[in-house]
């Protein structure tokens, strides 16, 4: 899409009838600063971003699980949970 296509679609965004959110007219603008193609470069830091944030999430469903497995469980079996023993009165 040309520079031209987006003026003149921003053009009739802003000149219709009824009135837009700001957010449709932030985000055509945004569009129009955006460059046509992307020289991007992704170096071994980004690899490593990538895996860290893979771990990450493994380890975070991991806790999530073990904090309501008693309430999942509940869920699923329909049965209520045993009495922990482990409660310090």
């Amino acid at each position: 899409m040309s520079t031209q296509e987006l003026f003149a679609a921003l053009q009739r965004l802003l000149t219709c009838p009824r009135p837009l959110p700001s957010t449709a007219i932030a985000v055509a603008g945004m569009l129009m600063l955006t460059p046509a193609t992307a020289f991007a470069y992704i170096d071994p830091g980004t690899g490593s971003f990538v895996i860290q944030g893979i771990i990450a999430a493994v380890v975070g469903a991991g806790v999530f699980f073990k904090l309501f497995w008693g309430r999942i469980k509940t869920a699923i079996t329909g049965k209520s949970p045993e009495p922990d023993d482990d409660v310090d009165e």
